[in-house]
């Protein structure tokens, strides 16, 4: 037999023969697993790295069947060799076997060397799998936390939806807010407010079931995906996980605080809407106070008043509270049912001007979700608060947050007094004279756009001719 070992030199047997022993003996102490077999699939040679595997001395390897090595190298890579054997044509697979329990990969050639004798080089690649397997991982995922991202989390959702629990309804999407976590990172910096986030992943983790989907949406914003629950257990979860949130507290900081909306599959058939509605009753949560579970079909006004796709119109006539009104405090408390409502906001205020135009006297206070409605009982000199001075004798609204700098000191001192971050302010005038103003609060930093405040101008604009007319009624029938 003759083997060509260089395109241009011939060597005979027994060179050959003298090489092969040669590169024998330098795969002897090589890392990669070597094996070779002969024409009845008997090991010709074995190195000491297959030896190890084994755990059989290496000379004790040659002239055994290779099957007998199947659980050192993998079945599928003695049938691969055999099958070499038989066509000779090489052949690369990846095998994984198990040793004292710990699983290993190996990246495996399998090539015929000279006319029968089949060689096996196994590579293992073990570390490489386990980067693999956490780079995999690790898409999807939100670097922060581990939990899944928006994107993964919104695909998940959509799966669940077009599926046959979506069809049975048995689909539930939980979102949570984190409250007041941008003045915790403007107070206390970022890294106090990437700790708080982290704490609620876990809370979330360990108040879930192992195979319900989480994610961190983005900011403040986490999702739990709910399949096959019914609907008490779903609430029962957001309410545990509320609960344990709300008694965690952070060194510096305090406890920190969670408000959660919950949707059902029942009410909708749309992913999209299915945030939506999760969307809103988060929302209604935090102007109910924050630290508490609301729910989509709880909360169809606030829904409703924030869909970009409304057609209907905004009344154009008092509702019926206020038309009926045979006092100023009742038609002030319809006037706030009906702001707070349309508006979507935590809660309001409306306050009337004394005889000199000096003081503002709150008369009647309501906050979304509460049914109790109580007069403020405060009085104020539009001296100390200048830009609602200056918003009256204008005749225009006026907005400010408690996150925003430029807002004035003494209004978002206000503000935070009454536990709300947001403030619109819109004078009553009558006459072309200011008589009042109506505040309306909100419990997170919102930005009362500019369609947000013509409404309350129209709204205004109807209510205080009516509270002139009862003023007056009241005081002739005092006389």
């Amino acid at each position: 037999m003759s083997n060509k070992y260089d395109a241009n030199v011939h060597v005979s047997a027994a060179e050959a023969s003298v090489r092969l022993a040669d590169m024998r003996t330098a795969d002897s102490d090589c890392p990669d697993l070597i094996v070779s077999v002969d024409a009845h699939m008997k090991i010709s040679f074995a190195n000491q790295a297959v030896a190890d595997m084994a755990g059989l001395p290496v000379t004790s390897l040659a002239g055994l069947v290779v099957d007998q090595l199947a659980t050192t190298l993998g079945v599928n890579v003695v049938t691969a060799m055999r099958d070499v054997h038989r066509t000779g044509q090489a052949v690369r697979i990846q095998s994984q076997v198990a040793r004292a329990g710990v699983a290993r990969w190996f990246d495996v050639w399998v090539v015929l060397r000279g006319a029968e004798d089949v060689v096996c080089f196994a590579r293992d690649v073990t570390e490489m799998k386990h980067t693999e397997e956490l780079l995999r991982k690790s898409v999807g995922r939100d670097s922060l936390t581990g939990l899944m991202n928006h994107a993964s989390f919104h695909e998940a959702v959509s799966k669940a939806v077009s599926s046959d629990a979506g069809q049975r309804g048995e689909v539930a999407l939980v979102l949570f807010d984190l409250d007041y976590l941008k003045l915790m990172n403007d107070v206390h910096g970022h890294q106090t407010g990437d700790q708080a986030l982290k704490e609620v992943a876990s809370i979330l983790t360990t108040s879930t079931r192992e195979f319900d989907c989480i994610a961190r949406l983005g900011g403040d914003e986490f999702g739990v995906l709910l399949v096959g629950s019914q609907r008490d257990d779903v609430i029962r979860v957001a309410w545990r996980a509320v609960t344990d949130v709300c008694a965690t507290g952070l060194p510096g900081v305090g406890r920190l605080s969670i408000s959660a909306g919950v949707a059902f599959m029942a009410s909708t058939r749309e992913p999209g809407d299915l945030f939506d509605r999760a969307d809103a009753a988060v929302y209604d949560a935090k102007a109910r106070g924050r630290g508490v579970v609301s729910v989509a079909d709880m909360t169809e006004i606030a829904y409703a008043s924030r869909k970009c796709d409304i057609s209907e119109p905004v009344p154009s006539l008092p509702a019926s509270e206020l038309a009926n009104a045979r006092n100023v405090k009742t038609a002030a408390r319809g006037a706030l049912r009906e702001w707070v409502h349309v508006l979507a906001c935590s809660g309001g205020c409306l306050d009337l001007l004394d005889a000199q135009a000096e003081n503002v006297n709150a008369i009647s206070y309501f906050r979304f979700g509460h049914d109790d409605w109580k007069l403020a009982e405060q009085t104020y000199a539009l001296i100390d608060y200048p830009s609602t001075a200056k918003a009256l004798a204008q005749g225009r609204t006026y907005t400010c947050r408690v996150d925003d700098p430029s807002s004035d000191p003494a209004e978002t001192a206000l503000l935070r007094d009454r536990g709300f971050a947001s403030l619109l302010l819109t004078p009553l005038v009558s006459a072309g004279q200011p008589i009042g103003i109506i505040e309306l609060f909100d419990t997170r930093p919102r930005v009362f756009t500019s369609s947000d405040q013509r409404i309350a101008m129209a709204l205004a604009n109807h209510l205080a001719p009516l509270l002139v007319v009862l003023g007056e009624r009241s005081t002739s029938e005092t006389r």
